[in-house]
């Protein structure tokens, strides 16, 4: 098939070859060209040329559109690409602090036991109900005079 020209027609809103007087050319279905001296009117070709040039035309606006369209999703596979690596980053330093917020957990629970073992060697078992009822007894009535002073 040859190659159509996307200016088929053109010759014909053309004010010069037509001021001049001048035989316009227009390629034929075969491909070759045909002369059609001035003042001759060929309706039908000229229907046929015109619905060319608008098949043509669409064409290349269809072609433009799918350019546009594809330069769309390139654009947002590339934002979602670098939503992925922030949000990878986010995962990696919120999963950083949540070790080292376990750790903190875990080292002051083993504190807090050390504590309360302590506590009730020294002041009995009482003070430790009383402290996990939120009633805390004086540490000078049950274990002595440490600390005061």
């Amino acid at each position: 098939m040859p190659a159509t020209s996307l200016n088929i027609g053109m010759d014909l809103w053309s004010a010069s070859p037509a001021a001049t007087g001048a035989p316009k050319t227009r390629p034929n279905a075969s491909g070759t060209v045909a002369t059609v001296p001035a003042g001759a009117v060929m309706p039908d070709q000229w229907i046929q040329d015109e619905r060319e040039l608008k098949r043509q035309k669409r064409k290349q606006s269809n072609r433009e559109s799918a350019r546009r369209s594809r330069l769309r999703k390139q654009a947002e596979c590339e934002e979602l690409q670098a939503k992925v690596e922030s949000l990878a980053n986010e995962n990696h330093t919120l999963r950083d602090e949540l070790k080292k917020l376990s750790d903190e957990c875990e080292k002051l629970t083993s504190e807090n036991s050390s504590i309360k073992d302590e506590l009730m060697r020294i002041c009995g078992p009482e003070a430790i109900s009383n402290l996990e009822q939120g009633n805390p007894s004086p540490v000078g009535e049950a274990g002595g005079d440490e600390g005061n002073g």
